[in-house]
């Protein structure tokens, strides 16, 4: 599925079908991993972390830091879809410190700015050379950032046959290849849940440095 496919699927009425799809979706695969990426913003972020987040979609990830309660420098959220941008700019336009802009998330340009922690939530899965695309980002972290990564992955083979058909066919999600996965650089952690299905990976800049 092409680029410009993906981009009509998720501006579909609107985008609003994507919050509650979202839900079932982490329900289907692992409530833990949304717990654990939960665990390290809180352990990274702080009152002057400026936060970019990558395909944000309506928001969730912003909703995310509000819920916990998890006070932030700024926030930047780029994503492709206009109709769901707009959703997100409605729902969170009155916060501080919130910049939301419609744009490809692996074709960013280079303004200069560097950012502390980096997210990118279920947006690996869409494209075709992950690797590549983990790697050039990680420039736009500033020294000591971070970059998260919730994603999703080559399942073990028995829960593939039904998790598969379902993020192929709904979402137009693919697992992402372990031999993209084993060409990210900076990886700090890794963590699998669902039999595999779900992948977490925190990057450090410093981690990825020349010695």
């Amino acid at each position: 599925m092409t680029r410009t496919d993906v981009q009509k699927l998720y501006s579909l009425a609107g985008g609003r079908w994507w919050d509650p799809f979202r839900a079932v979706w982490e329900l289907c695969t692992s409530r833990r991993a949304k717990d654990d990426l939960e665990s390290l913003l809180q352990r990274y972020i702080t009152p002057e972390t400026r936060i970019l987040d990558l395909g944000c979609g309506t928001g969730a990830n912003l909703d995310r830091l509000l819920r916990l309660g998890l006070p932030f420098g700024h926030y930047t959220g780029v994503d492709f879809s206009g109709p769901m941008l707009a959703l997100a700019q409605k729902r969170f336009g009155d916060v501080p410190g919130v910049t939301f802009s419609e744009g490809d998330a692996t074709a960013l340009e280079d303004s200069g700015e560097r950012y502390d922690v980096i997210v990118a939530t279920w947006l690996l899965d869409h494209l075709d050379e992950s690797a590549a695309f983990v790697n050039g980002v990680q420039s736009f972290l500033a020294t000591d950032g971070h970059l998260l990564l919730l994603f999703y992955s080559r399942p073990r083979r028995f829960i593939s046959f039904w998790l598969s058909p379902l993020g192929s066919i709904l979402v137009r999600a693919d697992p992402v290849p372990e031999r993209e996965v084993s060409r990210f650089s900076g990886v700090l952690a890794r963590k699998t849940y669902c039999a595999g299905a779900v992948t977490l990976i925190d990057i450090a800049a410093s981690a990825g440095a020349e010695p």
